[in-house]
This record gives structure tokens, C-alpha cells and sequence, in this order.
């Protein structure tokens, strides 16, 4: 798999093996919040770390998220994992599903790429409230 300009960071719903592997066998730039010291973080301090760190969100806390993404100016992007139940596997799957259209989109900032069960993508602009 080629190399994508993308760095990520996966918030605590979603397995720190999913960065690992994606680090490993993608060579993604891909980090848990855990280790960023952020598991006992709120959604709003996840958002501002990603921010900071030019990072794109990946998330399956969907609602909270997306709340915070329209209660802000400019957020870094989202990539919301529709699946909150998915195994570890399938969160694997979804991010790589995720990770093919960022080719085409480009910046994400203030989008959201959304990733359904069946692993089909879709941007949508989250401009503030």
C-alpha cells in the first residue's frame, strides 16, 4: 500500500492495535490517545489535541462528535466510523476504507468522512452552528 499524507489520531473507542497496525503495515501516522495521555480526556480536549496537532480525528462517537465539530470555527476533520460496535478487525477495515478517498479530498478540514458498515464513504462539509 503507498504512503498517504495523512496523520490520525484515533480516539479511546476505537482500539490503540488499529494505530499500531496502521503505523506498521500502512506506514499511516496513526496514534491512540492513550498514547497521548488523553484517555481520561473529554471529547472537546480530544478535538483541540488533533487540532493542534494537525491530526484528523477517528472516531465511532459519532453524536458527541459531531456536536463539537459544528460548535467550532475550523476543526481538523472527522472520520466518523459509523459502526460503534465494530471489532477490532472491522475498525481496522474502516479506516483503511477511509484512508482511499482522502487521496481525493484532500484537506479535511471542517468535513466529516463518514464510514458505514459496508465500508462506503462519504464527505460531508460540518461548517459551524
Amino acid at each position: 500500500m503507498s504512503v498517504v499524507p495523512v496523520t490520525l489520531l484515533l480516539d479511546e473507542n476505537i482500539s490503540p492495535k488499529v494505530a499500531e497496525k496502521l503505523a506498521r503495515e500502512d506506514r499511516i501516522d496513526a496514534c491512540h490517545v492513550r498514547d497521548r495521555g488523553l484517555l481520561a480526556a473529554t471529547d472537546r480536549e480530544v478535538l483541540d489535541r488533533a487540532f493542534d496537532e494537525d491530526r484528523v480525528l477517528v472516531t465511532a462517537n459519532v453524536n458527541d462528535f459531531l456536536k463539537l465539530a459544528h460548535a467550532r470555527d475550523v476543526h481538523p476533520g472527522i472520520i466518523m466510523l459509523e459502526d460503534g460496535a465494530a471489532t477490532r478487525d472491522q475498525q481496522i477495515r474502516y479506516v483503511r476504507a477511509a484512508i482511499a478517498p482522502l487521496a481525493g479530498v484532500g484537506d479535511l478540514t471542517n468535513k466529516v468522512l463518514w464510514v458505514a458498515p459496508d465500508e462506503n464513504t462519504r464527505v460531508e462539509d460540518i461548517p459551524p452552528l
